[in-house]
């Protein structure tokens, strides 16, 4: 029987900080293009990139994993992402070749499309990524506005607003999205280019 080749999606700190994530390989930057957008605050305070279906559309990355099964992906990215495993159907995305109908992990019908046209064009057998939603700085699961993160940004001190730049200035420099660009403006915080991204 054939290896079962299984892959991970990136875009924020799985790419700089990827801790327990199985990895087979480093992350490459091939990965779909996706609307990706900072637009979920962390528990920490953090503003994170995540997938949101009104950003505009970027390059992302993508790795193999060392694993053997889907369930050992989804429970390897799971882990890494501190995601609680009865969450794991939400928030953990999945699109398998032998799946293209799947409904495991969040994701607007259109970007799953565009995953599963990628995922049968790289020889791989299945990929993962995180499915977190947007969250506002209150914790409701919707989209905040640039001026709003802005606001909590702005506010943080201390060890949590240097959390917050930290990811701010390590997300790949090619991620050029709205708020990136206004955090800029406002905040001065800008990328730390990568030599891969010269």
């Amino acid at each position: 029987m054939s290896e079962t080749r299984i892959a991970c999606l990136g875009w924020g700190s799985l790419l700089w900080d990827p801790r327990t994530l199985p990895l087979a390989g480093p992350f490459q930057r091939q990965g779909p293009s996706l609307p990706i957008e900072f637009s979920r605050v962390a528990l920490d305070g953090r503003v994170t990139l995540v997938i949101d279906s009104t950003a505009l559309d970027t390059q992302t990355y993508w790795a193999p994993l060392a694993v053997e099964s889907l369930d050992g992906a989804i429970a390897g990215l799971g882990l890494r992402e501190r995601i609680a495993p009865d969450r794991w159907s939400d928030w953990i995305g999945l699109q398998s070749n032998s799946m293209r109908g799947t409904t495991f992990g969040r994701a607007d019908p259109v970007v799953r499309e565009r995953i599963a046209d990628w995922l049968c064009d790289q020889g791989l057998d299945a990929i993962v990524w995180t499915a977190l939603p947007s969250r506002r700085p209150n914790g409701d699961e919707r989209k905040p506005d640039t001026e709003e993160l802005l606001t909590h940004l702005k506010s943080l001190s201390g060890e949590a607003r240097s959390r917050a730049e930290e990811y701010i200035l390590r997300a790949p420099g090619s991620l050029r999205t709205f708020n990136r660009v206004r955090f800029e403006e406002e905040l001065g915080w800008n990328p730390v280019v990568a030599e891969d991204e010269g």
